[in-house]
């Protein structure tokens, strides 16, 4: 009896070394397949970071300003999207006048031919400030007295709100397929500079990733 005993135990003890032996080589594998599929889990995924859209704009249009002080057609260029173009606002009359290009070189502004780029020529400083747009008073503007009519002058960045509702386009003397066209543009409009010196306006949409220009107004306030 002694002798079955200890036989048996002698089993017992083979079956636990293998069992152990066993767990020892599952665990390499095991660990593969969880750092496997890790790997695909949500925990590992890192979010696009989120993008400051004031601090973004503030860089594209020190670029579009660089690009209009040094007359660089290639680079403003780049502010106009290749299909939708930008429509260029002015009234010589009574009137607005609507020009539509997709190179900034084709256009001539109604003052005497003149290059878009003679805009320079007045507008030689905007330090953006954001917030709403100063009201205005034809009423107290004076030029020669240095009076823009404007309550708060300098160059001004905000939302394009009112321009959207402006109405420009439907004075212009457009066809209904151009005033298609621009109708389908004015969501894409989200940010709108205004400069109280000239009181000319430049309209910005986040488009393709990038920033474009998509109408400027050239108007002179009370000129009609």
């Amino acid at each position: 009896m002694s002798m079955l005993h200890h036989l048996f135990h002698l089993l017992l003890l083979a079956l636990l070394l293998c069992s152990c032996t066993s767990e020892k080589r599952q665990s390499p594998g095991s660990g593969i397949t969880s750092k496997s599929g890790g790997a695909d889990s949500p925990e590992t995924v890192q979010e696009e970071p989120v993008r400051n859209d004031t601090t973004d704009f503030r860089a594209a249009f020190r670029r579009f300003f660089t690009a209009l002080q040094a007359a660089d057609t290639a680079a403003l260029n780049r502010f106009i999207h290749p299909e939708l173009g930008i429509w260029l606002i002015e009234q010589p009359g009574a009137l607005p006048k609507m020009t539509h290009v997709h190179d900034i070189s084709a256009f001539k502004r109604e003052y005497q031919d003149r290059a878009f780029f003679t805009v320079a020529e007045e507008v030689k400083q905007c330090d953006l400030s954001e917030e709403p747009f100063p009201t205005f008073d034809c009423a107290d503007m004076n030029y020669e007295a240095g009076e823009t009519g404007y309550s708060k002058d300098g160059c001004f960045v905000w939302k394009s709100d009112k321009f959207r509702r402006s109405g420009y386009w439907d004075y212009a003397n457009l066809t209904p397929s151009q005033i298609g066209q621009i109708k389908a543009t004015l969501p894409l409009v989200r940010r709108s500079v205004l400069h109280t010196n000239t009181s000319f306006e430049f309209h910005f949409g986040f488009v393709d990733q990038q920033w474009r220009l998509l109408f400027a107004k050239l108007i002179y306030p009370c000129s009609a």
